[in-house]
């Protein structure tokens, strides 16, 4: 316990004070209660986010572009996460955590190739990644190919699997194949860092997270590709992470054989069938997850604290945050109601009390 204390006392206490800043249950009322979206960010300009608003005389800027401005503070924090760890191995983690936003800044890049599209057209739909990437990004936007973009990716990084998912793309001549390799690059290189990790604590505790995260992800994807897609059964199986805890590949297997709703839940195991009990709507699916999975991590923080785990979840809990928050942005902008915007997010953050003004 000394020798994990000397090793994570600065970064537990960098994390907690990290946490500190997240959204309040008042923050939250608040923002749920604004009576539209100009109200809802000038709430906003009141908590932590206030820095990474736009400038209100200029108005408000489009919705794809405040998102990513909204993602800002996630990114940072990663960034103070990374440099408050002494070791090569659990800042290798955290890297690869991180590097899920440098997939999804790949896969526009690659919309862009493969639509025609120039840099300045879809920038604003960028994560800012900032220092924290070592991709030569320039480089990567002056390929005038995919193939070529290939070629200037690490092998050991994205590389390999996307030259793998080439000949696919190539023959279905859509982007598909690519971007699941993305996906599943990204879950390798986690796979691989928890794997490296020294102490078998460290180990124990971020394996827990990520299958649990890996379980949940199976779902919502079975069913993005069966309903979103119409994918085969067979081919959604093939486009699954391995490795989950619950979600075995049997219970795939069953899950993109489904008629309707209610059977998909029936399918599932005990742990997953109680959070999902008496849903009837596919959308609804993913925020009792969320809800689950915030649970989860929540955990973490309520048990010995020096240990890689706390970082770990507490990026992934700020992620969720920022999730619901662009959520009751998208929604005030399309003057949902209440109630309609609580369905669409995690318990934890649309079942709150009331607070009293003042």
């Amino acid at each position: 316990m000394l020798l994990a204390a000397a090793r994570y006392g600065y970064p537990n206490a960098k994390v907690r004070a990290l946490r500190s800043r997240k959204l309040t249950e008042q923050d939250r009322h608040f923002l749920l209660d604004a009576k539209d979206l100009t109200s809802c960010l000038s709430y906003l300009a009141t908590t932590s986010y206030s820095p990474f608003l736009p400038d209100p005389e200029k108005g408000i800027p489009e919705l794809s572009a405040l998102e990513r401005q909204l993602a800002r503070p996630l990114l940072d924090h990663y960034a103070k996460v990374v440099h408050s760890l002494r070791g090569a191995k659990e800042r290798e983690l955290i890297l690869a955590l991180f590097r899920r936003f440098e997939a999804e800044n790949l896969k526009i890049v690659l919309r862009a190739l493969f639509a025609g599209f120039s840099r300045d057209a879809v920038s604003h739909l960028l994560y800012p990644v900032g220092h924290l990437s070592d991709l030569d990004w320039d480089t990567l936007w002056a390929c005038k190919s995919i193939g070529e973009l290939l070629e200037h990716l690490r092998p050991d990084i994205f590389g390999r699997s996307l030259q793998h998912a080439l000949p696919q793309f190539e023959a279905q001549g859509r982007l598909f194949p690519l971007e699941m390799a993305l996906d599943f690059s990204c879950f390798r290189l986690l796979r691989q860092a928890v794997s490296a990790l020294g102490k078998r604590y460290d180990r124990t505790v971020t394996e827990k997270i990520f299958t649990s995260y890996i379980d949940i992800l199976n779902i919502l994807w079975v069913i993005r590709l069966k309903i979103d897609y119409g994918l085969p059964p067979e081919e959604i199986v093939n486009y699954t992470l391995p490795e989950g805890n619950e979600i075995t590949l049997d219970c795939l297997n069953r899950l993109s054989r489904v008629k309707d709703i209610a059977e998909f839940i029936n399918q599932l195991p005990p742990v997953f069938r109680h959070e999902l009990s008496g849903i009837r709507d596919w959308g609804k699916i993913g925020p009792a997850l969320e809800t689950y999975f915030l649970k989860i991590l929540a955990r973490i923080f309520s048990g010995q604290p020096f240990h890689i785990g706390v970082g770990v979840a507490y990026l992934l809990e700020k992620e969720i945050e920022l999730g619901g928050l662009i959520t009751v942005l998208q929604a005030k902008a399309k003057n949902l109601t209440v109630e309609e915007i609580g369905n669409r997010l995690p318990r934890q953050f649309s079942e709150i009390g009331h607070v009293q003004a003042g």
